[in-house]
């Protein structure tokens, strides 16, 4: 599993014509294959690709491809480009403003609040019943009793727990920045509130995690123990050949974990162990769900598939005081995790199947976009490079804090005749990365 978005883009063969060219001097009060700009009622002009002939099939393409009335990747593919056909003002423009139609949100941080995204032909999230959220966004460094902010509605912030002098850092996650975490740190979650209180009721855990160290002797990524009888719950990595519900087989370290009600009850609860191999250095998304109580099913998923499914039954209720939920360990610290977590999610509900493969698919699944105004009729590389938001050598993303797709965004780009946009596709499996159904550009004379 890798990252390729933001690292250089190969140089593209241009298909069926990679500089042709649509002008404001043949505009069409209509869409579809082989249109015109459209002039709007506030006297801007439209340019529209969302259909393959006369429109995306103009562009270029490499490792990419039209197909399920989407561009996308190729199914043998992890990353890949698309180039659009260059756009004719027929006279130099203010290039004002752009937007684009994903297929789902991608690189986009989970709704705060409990929202509800709607929109999306795909991949919409209702975070209802969530009762933690922890981006673990921001910069510098996190030294012991600093917060990170719980954004679920709730208020259940996370402590960080570190020696005099230890300091916990920010990496580039799938989806914003992570935590670094050290085997002599965690951070502690406050679950006074009582929004952890499950009782009998079901649940969710989930979280992203990277990490390349041995799982050897249990390492806890999410874990509840209260330090006597009472829940053990965690989620983490375990080595196969030591933890006995892995059983026999591979030593790397897969992901693991143990959900009980009653700690000291042997015949509570359930172990549970996935089949992939996840302390690779790559970013991994696991999900723990718990549906039903006397009788009950557990299901531990990574990367958005259900790797081990297990019945049990839970004896006594579920509850949880003071700061026994943490981040990157146990209780007091015990089976401390050295990683990176991102995207930390608990809901007082079960995801289904479908739920979880979406959160997956948020960071999983990559798609962004740039452009560039050209004085060149062939915008030519180079001539000039494209840019994302605010003209800056980036790219543009779904942006997060909307509860829906991209709207207008404004460009600065140098007023020109010609436009081009780029897009960057990347899937952490083969094939299986994002699609894209449309782009609108405005311009103004």
């Amino acid at each position: 599993m890798k990252t390729y978005l933001f690292a250089a883009l190969v140089p593209l063969s241009c298909t069926l014509g990679c500089s042709a060219l649509v002008d404001l001097d043949a505009l069409s009060s209509g869409g579809g294959s082989g249109s015109g700009p459209i002039e709007l009622p506030d006297g801007t002009f439209e340019f529209v690709d969302d259909a393959f002939e006369g429109e995306f099939e103009l562009g270029s393409f490499a490792d990419t491809e039209w197909g399920g009335a989407r561009l996308r990747l190729k199914s043998e593919s992890i990353d890949g480009t698309f180039r659009s056909r260059v756009f004719d003002a027929g006279e130099p423009v203010d290039w004002t403003t752009f937007n684009w139609t994903p297929a789902g949100p991608y690189i986009k941080a989970l709704p705060d609040s409990k929202g509800k995204e709607t929109g999306y032909t795909e991949g919409a999230i209702d975070m209802s019943g969530n009762v933690l959220l922890l981006h673990l966004d921001g910069a510098g460094a996190l030294t012991a009793g600093a917060e990170a902010a719980d954004t679920s509605g709730g208020k259940n912030n996370a402590t960080v727990s570190a020696p005099n002098g230890t300091t916990l850092s920010f990496e580039e996650g799938p989806i914003g920045q992570g935590i670094a975490d050290k085997l002599e740190t965690h951070l502690a979650i406050d679950t006074l509130s009582g929004n952890f209180d499950f009782n009998e009721g079901d649940f969710t855990w989930a979280l992203w995690v990277k990490t390349d160290s041995s799982c050897a002797g249990n390492k806890v990524f999410l874990g509840v123990d209260t330090g006597f009888s009472g829940p053990h719950l965690w989620l983490g990595c375990a080595e196969g050949d030591a933890f006995s519900a892995c059983g026999p087989g591979s030593p790397e370290g897969r992901a693991a974990g143990t959900f009980k009600s009653d700690s000291d009850d042997p015949a509570d609860g359930v172990p549970f162990c996935g089949t992939s191999q996840i302390n690779d250095g790559n970013w991994h998304h696991l999900a723990a769900v718990k549906k039903g109580h006397a009788q009950s099913q557990v299901v531990l998923y990574v990367d958005g598939i259900a790797e081990a499914t297990l019945g049990t039954t839970f004896d006594v209720p579920i509850f949880l005081t003071g700061d026994d939920f943490t981040l990157g360990a146990l209780l007091q610290g015990g089976y401390q995790a050295e990683g990176t977590y991102d995207e930390v999610a608990v809901w007082k509900r079960a995801l289904d199947a479908h739920e979880v493969m979406a959160i997956y698919r948020r960071g999983g699944a990559r798609l962004a976009l740039r452009v560039r105004a050209c004085e060149d009729p062939a915008c030519a590389d180079g001539d000039p490079p494209f840019v994302g938001a605010d003209g800056s050598d980036g790219w543009f993303v779904d942006p997060t804090g909307t509860l829906g797709p991209p709207t207008d965004m404004q460009l600065v780009v140098p007023r020109a005749r010609y436009f081009q946009y780029e897009a960057s596709f990347e899937g952490y499996r083969e094939g299986d990365g994002p699609g894209l159904f449309a782009v609108k550009v405005h311009a103004k004379r």
